[in-house]
């Protein structure tokens, strides 16, 4: 006999696994076979005894009416679900060259902030797993983009998260039933998601019921770990990617880690772009972080490998703010950018004066004749913009005149006085003239 949901649930996960179910359905065909022997035997036996066709007829359909009451008797008193298999990739479909996130619809979805009770929450996650696991050195933007793309925070369609770290109503993603997204049967028999048939993901981070038991852990102290508390399922997470990809301080760490979580490589940019833009754009610097921060963090248990949350990014497409009186950090302005510097005026050329009319003169220069027209005068030059500095003009230095000799005065002989130089000729002329008067 099959064990109920309750014994299944405290042995190993709480799961009903389509194996089970199989072997549920198996032990059913069996009775019925054996019911239908029994009935065969029975039959040939009252022929071989009385010879009789009407004690065989009857015997034969007594028979069949034991074998359907033994069949209905043994059905399960729950549903059991169908036993198809999990369609989902084991590697992820990468892209040769991936289209990065747009810029401004990245700054659309960080626009409405993060709660605070969420951006504690992924604080504390980042500081106990590094603690617990110095090499993955995962950062509580990473758990930010992961949680803004999944749910908006737990803020999905206007749901409220509570203090608590639960939201008002429960976010439940869309059924995985192969449809427009991955085929998983049900698993938890509708624990969490309240699904029977097919698994949801659940809670602000959108883990599925079966990644969820293999991370499953109590952050908070509440006594009980909870897929709807982003406090818990904030450090699943962190578990998560630091086990999916290793060193979360290199970009190539960071985005297996994010592929692991959802087979998307639109997810994947997305992410890792809300991501940096959470780190440069939040400021944390000056908020406390509260709660455990120093914990060891147990590993997974169990061998699930598949992704944590294979379904639609639900949040992706959702804006919805934080209800008035929630304390929410917005990003912070970015700083506006500097002003160009205005150009320098520019400066009309002078206008030569016309010289082509008019008489030329002996001295080489030209005026201007009678009759003709007056040159146009030149345009003043614009003073450059009282805030634009002059450029300063080049020092050109003055070459020094070279020293020239003056030649020194040739000596000229000086003369004798002429009084000196005529007085023999005056006294001839006094001579002659004496002669001649009586």
């Amino acid at each position: 006999m099959a064990e109920s949901p309750g014994n299944a649930d405290q042995q190993a996960g709480g799961e009903l696994s389509a194996s089970a179910g199989g072997w549920l359905q198996m032990h059913r065909q069996g009775l019925l076979v054996a019911a239908l022997v029994v009935a065969v035997v029975s039959g040939v036996s009252a022929v071989g005894a009385s010879g009789s066709s009407s004690a065989t007829d009857t015997e034969l359909r007594d028979a069949a009416a034991a074998a359907a009451a033994a069949s209905s008797s043994s059905a399960a008193p729950f549903t059991v679900a169908p036993a198809a298999p999990l369609t989902l990739p084991a590697e992820p479909v990468l892209v040769a060259t991936p289209e990065p996130a747009d810029e401004p619809v990245i700054t659309g979805l960080a626009a409405n902030g993060i709660p605070n009770v969420a951006l504690n929450a992924y604080r504390v996650a980042a500081d106990r797993m590094n603690a617990s696991k110095p090499g993955c050195g995962i950062d509580w933007s990473l758990l930010a983009g992961i949680g803004r793309i999944e749910s908006n925070h737990g803020r999905f369609a206007g749901a409220v998260l509570n203090d608590d770290g639960t939201s008002t109503p429960a976010i439940i993603g869309p059924a995985l039933d192969g449809g427009q997204f991955a085929l998983i049967t049900d698993t938890d028999d509708g624990r969490y998601d309240g699904d029977r048939t097919y698994d949801r993901a659940v809670g602000p981070m959108q883990f599925i019921p079966a990644t969820w038991r293999a991370y499953a852990v109590d952050a908070d102290g509440s006594g009980a770990g909870d897929p709807l508390d982003i406090d818990d399922v904030a450090l699943a997470a962190a578990n998560y990617l630091c086990v999916a990809g290793g060193d979360l301080r290199t970009d190539a760490g960071k985005r297996s880690a994010v592929l692991a979580y959802n087979h998307s490589d639109s997810y994947a940019n997305q992410v890792l772009a809300l991501a940096a833009a959470y780190a440069a754009g939040i400021p944390v610097a000056d908020l406390p972080v509260v709660g455990d921060t120093t914990s060891p963090v147990p590993g997974p248990s169990g061998t699930w490998s598949g992704p944590a949350a294979p379904g639609p990014a639900i949040g992706a497409g959702d804006s919805t703010p934080s209800q008035q009186g929630q304390a929410t950090v917005l990003p912070a302005a970015p700083a506006p950018a500097p002003a160009p510097a205005p150009a320098p005026a520019e400066q009309e050329p002078a206008t030569p004066a016309d010289t082509s009319s008019g008489t030329g003169s002996s001295g080489g220069t030209t005026s201007t004749g009678a009759g003709s027209a007056a040159s146009p005068a030149a345009p003043a030059p614009q003073a450059p913009a009282a805030d634009v500095p002059a450029p300063a003009l080049p020092a050109v230095p003055v070459p020094a005149v070279p020293s020239i000799p003056v030649p020194a005065a040739p000596s000229i002989p000086v003369p004798a006085p002429v009084s000196e130089a005529l007085a023999p000729l005056t006294g001839a002329v006094s001579g002659a003239i004496g002669g001649m008067v009586p």
